[in-house]
């Protein structure tokens, strides 16, 4: 099955965040994903409300009906799916910084070094397991680390939250294709991301973007400290000995 995002919801943006918290393709996950999404709308729709608008019945009748799932692990799930987007912003610094090193084992390897000077959570195994878990995502909690989890409007020069998150998916979409198109150059090596993975419709397109809108749509220039590249492993097989 296609893992296309639910950008036909109508609200979109939640939509795509309850996929992003969970992945799984199981009727399970889909029904927590929805109603994430429903829940998420609670509040802004009680405004929307008490603003005088009114969705049609039938979007408001599929909202409601999606909300009943119980998230008791959304607090794990944020945790799990946040070090996963972490994960591959570094190991795509890594590859912006040296290609060699980049990989996986690299990036948790940083990552153990983060949390250990900072005395926060954060074991190997821990990360591994939330690796696998949100694969299929992991270029989407990218583009959401890559930007902080920020998202902003600028309406005085006509660019707002829709805009943004469309470039967000854009951003996305750029970290998706090289995840699935790059390889490493040791033996035997596979892309970072499988090649099936939550992904834009094929008939998407993000906006043309006005030169007045702020510099999204595109990847941050992402890169790892001097200081911190000595602790990794290259890539490839190690030398014999002579």
């Amino acid at each position: 099955m296609m893992a296309i995002l639910p950008l036909n919801h109508p609200e979109p943006f939640a939509a795509t965040l309850g996929v992003m918290l969970y992945p799984g393709e199981d009727e399970a996950d889909r029904k927590r994903a929805r109603a994430f999404a429903a829940q998420y709308l609670a509040e802004p729709l009680r405004r929307f409300h008490e603003a005088g608008e009114a969705l049609r019945y039938e979007e408001l009748s599929s909202i409601a009906s999606d909300s009943g799932a119980r998230l008791d692990d959304l607090e794990s799930r944020w945790w799990d799916a946040t070090a996963t987007g972490e994960l591959f912003k570094t190991l795509f610094a890594l590859f912006n910084t040296d290609p060699g090193l980049a990989s996986w084992e690299n990036a948790i390897r940083l990552a153990e070094l983060t949390t250990a000077r900072h005395r926060v959570p954060g074991s190997r195994s821990a990360l591994w397991d939330a690796r696998s878990r949100f694969l299929s995502v992991a270029h989407l909690w990218g583009a959401w680390c890559i930007r902080e989890g920020r998202f902003a409007s600028r309406p005085e020069v006509g660019y707002d939250g829709w805009h943004d998150f469309q470039f967000f998916l854009a951003e996305a979409e750029i970290l998706r294709e090289w995840g699935q198109t790059w390889l490493p150059s040791r033996a035997k090596a596979k892309p970072p991301l499988p090649a099936e993975v939550w992904h834009v419709p094929e008939d998407w397109a993000p906006p043309e973007h006005e030169p007045s809108w702020p510099q999204t749509g595109v990847i941050a220039d992402v890169g790892v400290p001097p200081d911190l590249l000595e602790h990794l492993r290259r890539s490839g097989r190690p030398r014999k000995a002579r």
